[in-house]
């Protein structure tokens, strides 16, 4: 456990001194990424999926190109652990070329869009993204084509959005719900279009049992799951991660004029809070559901937090400027809020495990990888 709260405080402390202009921004977004690539690339049997990764990759060993593509399986992932197996017998090697893309496209991320880098990192660690980048590899390989592909919705440049959606199912085929997507996440936010999103929820929880039995019949990506034997559909998630959502969402919905009125591309990351929400809530009935969140947790957690505090303290600034002590006073109230709600959030994603991150090992250490989980 200790390993993840060093990243975490290590990740505000270091921040905290050195990200003072674009050059520092570099250096700690170079660091950042040195760090959560590490501590991913290096872990052994860490995450509940990683047994059948390290297994599979064994598998496509002594599978040919031809078998792989006649598979009905997602064939990015499937050709880039063939291409790896072909030539490194160690199955590490995947998590080492995953983790690297994910630091990667985290630290450019954080550089590009972020004025203090390290706000950014902690919600990155805090709402849960990190930990589940070490455990749902092939859907955050595809949550990551699409938190690049957000701008194409900006730009109403639906043919490009599709491209890297297709390419995005390559990896994981539930990014298909990303076109329909396309469209609704353009609406304007305000209370009558959070009203509809929210009497559609309602409407699917009361239905929802109908609605799972029909994917499980009809949609080829989840028959081989069933109400009765799956854990996914049948059981939902602890409603712990849900709750911590939905009290970060009350200061989004809050400033949501002024963030709107700073910068029109704001709309769209609002929106993007909002349906992590629907899918989180709806999560706590059919737990598989939740996992659609990974399309909207990026740029909420990236892009659209860290832009929430920093308006909240422009804003506070601005009311009580001809009052420097009021100012510091509320900026001290205000971090202090945002500080204990992180601290709140992280501790209960590490004492849940939910992932299965815990125990932290490397692969120095002296076991071995044995069944899945």
């Amino acid at each position: 456990m200790w390993i993840y709260i060093l990243l975490l405080a290590g990740s505000v402390i270091l921040g905290v001194l050195i990200c003072r202009n674009k050059i520092g921004n570099m250096i700690y977004c170079i660091l950042a990424g040195i760090a959560l690539f590490v501590i991913a690339a290096l872990r052994r049997s860490v995450g509940h999926d990683y047994n059948n990764y390290a297994w599979g990759y064994w598998g496509y060993m002594s599978e040919s190109l031809e078998t792989i593509a006649q598979a009905r399986t997602e064939k990015g992932y499937s050709m880039l652990n063939k291409l790896l197996a072909d030539y490194i017998p160690e199955y590490q090697s995947i998590f080492i070329i995953v983790a690297a893309f994910f630091a990667i496209c985290t630290a450019i991320a954080v550089y590009k869009y972020c004025k203090r880098p390290y706000i950014a990192i902690t919600f990155f660690l805090v709402f849960g993204a990190y930990f589940n980048t070490l455990n749902f590899l092939r859907q955050f390989i595809a949550a990551y084509i699409m938190f690049y592909a957000y701008r194409f919705i900006k730009k109403n440049q639906f043919f490009r959005f599709l491209i890297l959606v297709l390419f995005a199912t390559c990896f994981h085929r539930s990014a298909l719900i990303m076109i329909p997507l396309f469209f609704i996440m353009r609406v304007k936010v305000s209370p009558v279009s959070a009203g509809v999103i929210a009497g559609l929820t309602v409407i699917y929880l009361i239905f929802s049992w109908n609605i799972m039995e029909m994917l499980t019949q009809f949609l080829y990506a989840y028959r081989g799951y069933t109400l009765a034997t799956s854990g996914h559909f049948a059981l939902g998630c602890n409603p712990t991660y849900a709750i911590c959502v939905t009290v970060f969402f009350i200061p989004v919905w809050l400033v949501r004029k002024r963030l709107i009125a700073e910068d029109p591309d704001n709309n769209l990351l609002i929106n993007c809070y909002i349906f992590l929400l629907v899918f989180e809530l709806i999560g706590v009935k059919h737990s598989i559901i939740s996992r659609l969140a990974a399309y909207f947790i990026l740029p909420v957690s990236l892009i659209l937090m860290p832009r929430v505090v920093e308006t909240i303290i422009e804003w506070c600034k601005h009311k009580f400027r001809k009052d420097r002590n009021k100012v510091t006073a509320w900026t001290a109230i205000i971090v202090s809020a945002f500080s204990i709600a992180c601290i709140g959030m992280y501790g209960a994603l590490l004492a849940r495990n939910y992932n299965g991150i815990l125990p932290y090992r490397t692969m120095f250490d002296d076991f071995s990888t044995e069944g899945t989980e």
